[in-house]
């Protein structure tokens, strides 16, 4: 594929979106750079924004001619705690070649030839169906330590779109069907809250943004503005440290949805992004996992054995179908639904099933849609179990 034809892709993209934020030149650049500039990474810090919400990188890039860039990103590992956005550039490190290519608010620094990772999995190994997400210094595969997941639906939803929550539940549904016909591991509850948050806060959510494509600023904190190229975005707290026992652990999940650059309808509109498939996608994420193909401009995805996933540009008709592929063109819908390859990749992500499970009385585990059959089983136990011990001598 032409470089220009690739740059018309990522326009339509879902999963290849880049995603970049505010870029800031030290004091010393007195002068422009040229549309585009090598340079060296001298270090890569990351740090807690003011308020303890989101963890940012700063690398200092030095310039082929001696000037001294500051790019700073989102994401990031400190204190043990690793947060990751989807949809983002390779991670800067210490001595990394940078291609510095100028955008509107400032310069998006490319790491130069090391997008494809080939020094993971065995020998010989047959490329894996999808990837997964890994921590960034043990590269353990990422992990919830339960099936049942409780997700907050922001209750602004959108302007833009009607029955928005629908196509997410469907989306939800999907999941957890899919599940069930190969590992049956997953139960999402929802719930929608009146303003739900933004912080770091231990819960999982989802937000519409329909006026500006930025995590909101706070009082301390100022706001983080994604890709225009996204039509999604999802934010992961992990732990990221390898002395942890808990090292690997999902512990919150932030999904943004873009209405402002993107036209989203649930009715499979040729001209528009599906809203369903998109959340598919997203949800896939949040579950742990990565794209199923590589594209040299981003970090390429490996499987659950360090193994890389194929190239997107040789992937097979079944990889293009399936609901992790890397983009989706608008009207597509094909999305909807986990194929059998992005379920295998599920299944090596979340091994702890969400079962019913009664002890002294009954819990639903989290059931989500199963919740209310499920809780009238177990009533309807306890109904037989008291008239039993009535009836006893």
């Amino acid at each position: 594929m032409s470089a220009a034809g690739r740059t018309t892709v990522l326009r339509c993209a879902l999963a290849l979106a880049l995603c970049t934020t505010a870029f800031t030149t030290a004091a010393a650049d007195t002068g422009a750079l040229d549309t585009s500039t090598r340079g060296r990474v001298e270090t890569a810090t990351s740090r807690w924004t003011a308020a303890g919400d989101a963890i940012v990188t700063d690398a200092v890039i030095r310039t082929a001619d001696g000037r001294q860039i500051v790019v700073t990103t989102p994401g990031g590992t400190i204190d043990g705690i690793g947060m990751s956005f989807s949809h983002t550039d390779v991670p800067l490190a210490a001595d990394d070649d940078v291609l510095l290519v100028a955008k509107s608010r400032g310069f998006r620094a490319l790491r130069v030839g090391a997008a494809r990772v080939t020094e993971s999995g065995s020998p010989g190994a047959v490329a894996p169906r999808v990837g997964v997400q890994r921590t960034s210094r043990s590269l353990k595969p990422l992990f919830h330590p339960s099936g049942c997941l409780e997700f907050v639906y922001d209750g602004d939803g959108t302007s833009k779109l009607s029955a928005e929550w629908d196509a997410v539940d469907a989306a939800f549904t999907s999941w957890e069907g899919a599940s069930e016909m190969s590992c049956g591991a997953l139960r999402f509850s929802r719930r929608v809250m009146a303003h739900a948050p933004d912080g770091r806060d231990s819960t999982n959510t989802i937000h519409f943004r329909d006026d500006k494509w930025c995590r909101p600023s706070t009082l301390t904190e100022s706001e983080i503005c994604h890709s225009e190229d996204a039509v999604a975005v999802t934010r992961m707290i992990f732990v990221d440290d390898p002395a942890s026992p808990r090292d690997g652990e999902i512990l919150e999940v932030d999904i943004e949805v873009n209405t402002v650059n993107f036209t989203l309808a649930t009715d499979g509109r040729a001209t528009a992004i599906d809203l369903t498939s998109a959340m598919a996608h997203e949800i896939g994420h949040a579950l742990g996992l990565d794209h199923n193909c590589g594209i040299e401009t981003g970090a390429w995805p490996v499987g659950i054995d360090g193994t890389p996933v194929e190239s997107c540009e040789s992937a097979t008709a079944d990889l293009a179908a399936a609901t992790m592929y890397f983009q989706v063109a608008p009207g597509t819908v094909t999305m909807r639904t986990p194929e059998p390859v992005d379920t295998e990749g599920l299944c090596s992500v979340v091994t702890a099933e969400c079962a019913v499970q009664v002890s002294g009385g009954c819990s639903t585990g989290g059931g989500g849609s199963n919740a209310a059959p499920l809780l009238f089983a177990c009533l309807f136990a306890g109904l037989l179990a008291r008239r039993k011990r009535r009836s006893a001598p």
